[in-house]
């Protein structure tokens, strides 16, 4: 019988990933729930409300038919992907080919790793935003990559992505992907048609592909709809020749367990990534895709509706913070998130130490920046997951917390 350990064997991957920052704080919260207090949780950006009835009918209709049941190997149901052309022609005058330039996913996650894993390897480079989503770092490490970063705090994108690709070109690095997401998850910035065009020609003519994740296109305060890579002032032909686009059904139609989102753009690299999808999974549950295609085509007064619950929260939120004493509260442009600094009360103290106290002294918890990047360090992530009343909570024990410390 052998008694050789399995210790020796290293997880390379696993390891490689830093702790995702949702997880950062979840012991804290589980302790101080376990004293029995209430914690108001704005932390996790998951949507409080239920998905609107019309697209939970849709899925119960669907889930009728037996045949809805069975395997749908491939890049998603047709109906879905007309759908998704039709969702791009009404919003941004763009044309795709159903068969060729758009993939459906099992979330923007799962598309965007499923993508880095298809074209990237051991050697490439990619450019991702700091701070930035998780996932924008994390897939492409899972892929074997290298990631460089450039500021999605700066006032000009292109401009902060045409410094990083100026460094790696005189370390002697090719940049293959750059990735780019805008609004943006954890600042709450936007971005205007003009400067998505000069963030598209310079990586145009860098030579690099692009991912944008286009999560929140409907959460733009400033205009309707956030403007699309597609529809940037550039001919949409150039932009299909380096780059594809990301949107999650999560947040505009408040579908976020339901795990359906989609890709389109560049053949090649939607190619790519459905000729792997064929190896990893057989697709979203088809009564879940038939709803998708119906949210789609009729519910853009449903994602106008829940883009105005998260203007209110947010006014409502930036509004309370400021009562209680929390300094340089400035409201976001876009998104479901608000982005502060650490306040003096807490200064000296990380982001993660930070959240722990509010979490232990206020009862409220928000996701550390550090969790983001190491450009969050010195920053929190409020959620707007709580209506107005909690929120007004959250804000007076924080008040009372800052007068406690004065």
């Amino acid at each position: 019988m052998s008694t050789s350990s399995t210790e020796h064997w290293s997880f390379p991957r696993a390891e490689l990933l830093p702790t995702y920052a949702f997880v950062a704080s979840d012991a804290v919260k589980a302790e101080v729930r376990a004293s029995g207090a209430d914690i108001i949780d704005l932390g996790l950006g998951n949507p409080d409300r239920p998905t609107p009835r019309q697209i939970v009918e849709q899925l119960q209709q669907a889930s009728t038919i037996g045949e809805n049941h069975r395997y749908h190997p491939g890049r998603g149901l047709f109906r879905l992907r007309e759908a998704v052309c039709g969702w791009y022609q009404r919003r941004y005058s763009a044309s795709f080919d159903p068969n060729r330039q758009v993939m459906v996913t099992m979330g923007a996650k799962d598309g965007m790793t499923g993508l880095c894993l298809a074209m990237l390897a051991a050697g490439d480079t990619v450019l991702a935003p700091d701070p930035c989503y998780p996932i924008h770092r994390g897939a492409p490490l899972i892929a074997g990559a290298e990631v460089l970063t450039y500021s999605s705090t700066a006032d000009e994108p292109a401009e902060a992505i045409q410094h990083a690709l100026t460094r790696a070109e005189r370390a002697g690095k090719a940049v293959k992907l750059v990735i780019a997401n805008y609004p943006q998850n954890p600042t709450g910035r936007t971005i205007t048609r003009e400067q998505l065009k000069a963030l598209c020609k310079v990586v145009q003519q860098s030579g690099a592909f692009l991912l944008h994740d286009l999560a929140y296109a409907d959460l733009d305060f400033n205009q309707r709809f956030a403007p699309s890579i597609f529809d940037c002032g550039l001919p949409a032909n150039q932009v299909e020749a380096f780059a594809v686009e990301v949107f999650s059904m999560s947040k505009s139609y408040h579908m976020p367990g339901w795990r359906i989102a989609y890709m389109v753009g560049n053949e090649r690299m939607i190619s790519a990534l459905a000729h792997l999808k064929t190896y990893t999974d057989y697709g979203t549950f088809i009564p879940v895709q038939h709803a998708a295609a119906w949210a789609l085509d009729n519910g853009d007064e449903l994602a106008y509706e829940i883009r105005e619950l998260y203007r209110g929260r947010a006014e409502a939120l930036v509004q309370g913070l400021t009562h209680a004493g929390w300094e340089n509260v400035a409201a976001p442009s876009g998104t479901m998130f608000l982005w502060v600094p650490i306040p003096p009360a807490y200064a000296g103290l990380s982001s993660s130490e930070a959240t722990a106290r509010l979490i232990r002294e206020a009862h409220v918890a928000v996701s550390p920046g550090s969790g983001f990047g190491p450009g969050g360090e010195g920053f929190v992530r409020f959620a707007l997951i709580e209506d107005p009343p909690r929120i007004e909570e959250a804000c007076r024990r924080i008040a009372r917390l800052f007068k406690r410390a004065a």
